[in-house]
């Protein structure tokens, strides 16, 4: 089913779903989180995922700004049957902190990320997922040995 997506980065994802044939939607949710300054921020995730009670909400990320804040608090706040998969070009994803996502993927792993979720028993409970290191000295992260 042809759908519109904004940035290139989501139409790979997208494709990619409909590939595997992955059932998704595109901004259906909304959500509203409440940031460290007490305001109130609106988050819609790009795409959507249902699995039975688990629900993936994978977010393409070409920078890291603002929106690490919003993702990290959005974790804090929310449902544990939620997961959060960011997917980033390399040099962004080796930047983002931990705790902004459950599930990271560098853009090249998109084939992979949909495969997981597509093998998610809807049943089952959700497979951990191997975080990476945020360096204290240089501020980048790198995958656990």
């Amino acid at each position: 089913m042809a759908h519109r997506t904004r940035p290139k980065l989501e139409a790979t994802i997208c494709a990619e779903m409909d590939r595997q044939q992955v059932p998704h939607g595109h901004r259906v949710l909304h959500y509203r989180v409440r940031m460290k300054s007490g305001k109130v921020a609106r988050y819609d995730p790009a795409v959507v995922v249902h699995r039975g009670p688990v629900l993936f909400l994978v977010e393409p990320c070409s920078t890291v700004g603002g929106t690490v804040e919003r993702a990290t608090r959005f974790l804090e706040q929310h449902s544990p049957e939620i997961v959060m998969a960011v997917v980033a070009p390399k040099r962004v994803a080796a930047r983002l902190p931990p705790k902004s996502y459950d599930e990271l993927y560098e853009e090249g792993d998109v084939p992979r990320l949909v495969q997981r979720i597509r093998e998610q028993d809807p049943r089952g409970t959700v497979r951990p997922f191997p975080k990476r290191r945020q360096s204290r000295a240089s501020g980048t992260s790198s995958r656990p040995s």
